[in-house]
């Protein structure tokens, strides 16, 4: 309960459920508008969607020396980038009225994937700086924690929002509809982010 007494602590865990949720609800609904809505084969779509992991690929790299230097800033930067990108892949999705060709998505998935990237990596170093060291173990326990049931979380919101749609209007609308859920979660961890400590340096945050 020491934990919970820390404000930056409960940001950044609240940031990790958030993150998860959109990005787990991401996960979902893309695999299955890409395959049953436009027919890509499962191979087709994990080819595709490498352009994400590529994206998380090159900032992962540059991630943890940045957080060091401008702490919070990257945070909210990354979670900005997978609101854009994913905002990008929406857009692809709302314009492809006979099919969406892959290189469509490949920009947003990218950007996305940086954003990813800038976000995730650093988050744990950041936030652990609010936390007294002797907790540390606990504090890792928790994000984990928050981590998974974000996940769930995620899925159940946007296949809830999802799966209705379907029935009605058909993948493309669906997916449609339930891609702002994710857009905003992460804008959401933008300015969740503004919470956490201003650097990855303990002894420089008050």
């Amino acid at each position: 309960m020491d934990l919970l007494r820390a404000p930056a602590f409960c940001a950044g865990v609240l940031v990790q459920l958030v993150f998860a949720a959109g990005l787990q609800g991401f996960s979902l609904i893309l695999a299955l508008w890409l395959q049953s809505g436009q027919h890509y084969s499962p191979i087709r779509a994990g080819v595709t969607t490498v352009a994400f992991s590529a994206g998380a690929f090159v900032t992962a790299c540059l991630s943890v020396s940045l957080a060091a230097r401008l702490g919070r800033r990257i945070l909210v930067a990354g979670a900005l980038m997978m609101a854009a990108g994913m905002y990008g892949v929406l857009l692809a999705a709302h314009h492809c009225a006979t099919g969406v060709d892959p290189w469509q998505l490949v920009p947003g998935l990218v950007v996305a994937g940086a954003g990813l990237g800038f976000l995730v990596v650093p988050l744990v170093n950041v936030v652990l700086a609010a936390v007294p060291g002797e907790l540390a173990g606990g504090a890792s326990g928790v994000f984990s924690t928050a981590q998974q049931v974000g996940g769930a979380v995620g899925v159940a919101v946007a296949g809830s929002v999802f799966f209705p749609r379907v029935a009605t209007a058909g993948f493309t609308a669906a997916f449609e509809l339930a891609m702002p859920l994710t857009i905003g979660a992460f804008a959401g961890c933008a300015l969740l982010s503004l919470a956490l400590p201003r650097t990855a340096v303990p002894d420089a945050y008050e």
